[in-house]
């Protein structure tokens, strides 16, 4: 509930991030990220670490930049982050972990009938004493740990994605909590430098982000790609 009042929010995590290989082997992203919302329509992010991506929202359309590949990817998008955030983690495949933390209601889109589950033990990250609630639904496995006295907002997250091939598990620390943001416009304005290639459509990830096996040889997939910039908003 604290994290559904604010309409201006910011926060960053610490994110370790599991990704299968075509031959089944386990290797892991550690990112860390720093993200802007401004409900109900605006988002910026920036990941650094293991890979290097800044993600723009403004209501209308897309855009993700690979800082590392210098190029960038523009596409249309639902008029809230809700809807935006499913469609590039669901037709796009581009890995989200924290995704319905940023929805209007996050509880519930945590929760469905198939989630059973609920308190499970206490446990200190970073200092912080917490309580960890564990729920178990057909697809995933995930795990929440708030706080046992003052701000109950998230410390820690863990998933296990049940359904998908060897079960990868993405951990995340969240830190720098900050629910009375302020952010204008200009936050959320697209900025690419001007060296940077545009590809026409993001097909999937691995357009601006490489997986594993590319990742770990330099290549990244072929694109199409164009000149253009995004037109000015």
């Amino acid at each position: 509930d604290k994290i559904k009042t604010p309409q201006t929010f910011t926060f960053s995590t610490s994110e370790s991030i599991e990704r299968v290989r075509r031959n089944d082997e386990k290797v892991k992203i550690n990112v860390d990220r720093q993200l802007t919302v401004r409900r109900p329509d605006r988002a910026w992010f920036k990941v650094t670490g293991d890979r290097d991506l800044e993600f723009f929202y403004d209501g209308k359309m897309v855009t993700l930049l690979s800082h590392k590949e210098k190029v960038f990817g523009e596409l249309p998008a639902p008029p809230t982050l809700p809807e935006t955030v499913a469609m590039i983690t669901e037709k796009y495949d581009i890995p989200m972990p924290i995704a319905d933390l940023l929805s209007f209601d996050p509880e519930q889109a945590l929760k469905d009938e198939d989630t059973t589950g609920g308190w499970s033990r206490r446990e200190t990250v970073g200092g912080v004493v917490c309580n960890v609630v564990s729920y178990q639904h057909p697809n995933v496995d995930f795990s929440l740990w708030i706080p046992a006295s003052g701000e109950p907002l998230p410390q820690k997250l863990e998933i296990t994605y049940k359904a998908r091939r060897g079960q990868p598990t993405t951990t995340v620390i969240f830190k720098n909590w900050n629910l009375a943001a302020q952010a204008s416009d200009e936050t959320f304005a697209v900025k690419v430098p001007d060296d940077y290639e545009g590809i026409a459509v993001i097909q999937r990830a691995s357009a601006v982000i490489p997986p594993p096996e590319e990742a770990q040889q330099g290549q990244a997939q072929p694109a199409a790609k164009e000149s253009a910039k995004p037109k000015s908003k």
